[in-house]
């Protein structure tokens, strides 16, 4: 099965480089958001479609729907998709925050690309 991805980020240099690093890595990036409601909207259509999306890569720090937000409203959507949240805020309340909302991993940015790799990897599994 392959492994498909969406990523949310409000800066496309961070989506560039997380496309640009799955895809080598054999992961196909069904879609790219720019906000949380952009990757709400896209997962309704995928789900809509059929198209299973198994991981979704979302920053925190994100415009009007916050990452903490758009995670909650994914998983009412999708119980079972893995979420990877990817913040440079390390703090202990927005790494609780994360786990109250149902993050499946958790990396800080600046981060090297074998962290986000490994990180996907893990998710990825069945």
């Amino acid at each position: 099965m392959l492994k498909r991805v969406l990523l949310v980020d409000d800066a496309d240099f961070m989506l560039d480089m997380l496309q640009m690093l799955l895809s080598g890595a054999g992961y196909v990036i069904a879609g790219v958001a720019l906000s949380g409601m952009e990757a709400l909207e896209f997962l309704r259509t995928s789900l809509e479609e059929g198209e299973a999306i198994v991981i979704v890569v979302v920053d925190f720090h994100m415009p009007k729907l916050d990452g903490v937000e758009t995670i909650r409203r994914i998983k009412a959507l999708l119980p079972k998709v893995k979420i990877l949240l990817i913040s440079a805020n390390s703090t202990l309340p927005v790494a609780l925050k994360a786990k109250e909302v149902g993050v499946d991993a958790f990396i800080v940015k600046p981060f090297e690309s074998k962290t986000l790799l490994e990180a996907v990897r893990k998710l990825s599994q069945p």
